[in-house]
């Protein structure tokens, strides 16, 4: 009788680094949905007035963006009383936000992924507070706590 639990130990680690292979890519797709989900929601949630604040949303991984906001160009309307998604520059800040998906090494699942924003009144739109009187704001519950709250749901289906 043998002391081992495994019986051929060799082909049970043949078998683990099968079954964490894929498991890992699994969990690479499921990251590049993930991410790509998570910028679709908060560029659907964010106000456009110049579209600085969603062009200035930037995904990477192992380390967060660190640099400057995106431009932001002149207003070409009023935008208070538009529903979100119906403003004239969101398709162009969109790309531009959206594109920054293609720059992501997702070749290490386990690495942490990120989507910041550094846009000088992102803090404002996120806190409900912006555009101030005599305006109401479009997002007043935010972008970042909701897409996070859609995003835990969204892993369930994935």
């Amino acid at each position: 009788m043998s002391d081992s639990v495994v019986a051929n130990p060799v082909a049970f680690g043949r078998s683990l680094d099968s079954h964490y292979t894929r498991f890992e890519k699994k969990w690479v797709v499921r990251m590049r949905k993930l991410m790509e989900q998570g910028m679709i929601n908060l560029i659907r949630r964010t106000p456009v007035h110049t579209g600085q604040a969603v062009r200035s949303y930037v995904a990477s991984a192992g380390s967060p963006y660190s640099g400057g906001s995106g431009g932001a160009p002149k207003a070409v309307e009023p935008t208070n009383k538009l529903a979100l998604g119906a403003e004239r520059l969101r398709g162009g800040a969109k790309s531009a936000a959206m594109g920054t998906l293609a720059s992501v090494d997702y070749s290490d699942p386990f690495a942490v992924y990120w989507i910041t924003n550094s846009a000088p009144h992102i803090g404002g739109l996120e806190a409900g507070e912006l555009p101030g009187t005599p305006f109401t704001p479009r997002s007043p519950q935010g972008m970042f706590a909701v897409t996070l709250q859609e995003l835990m749901a969204f892993m369930d289906t994935i």
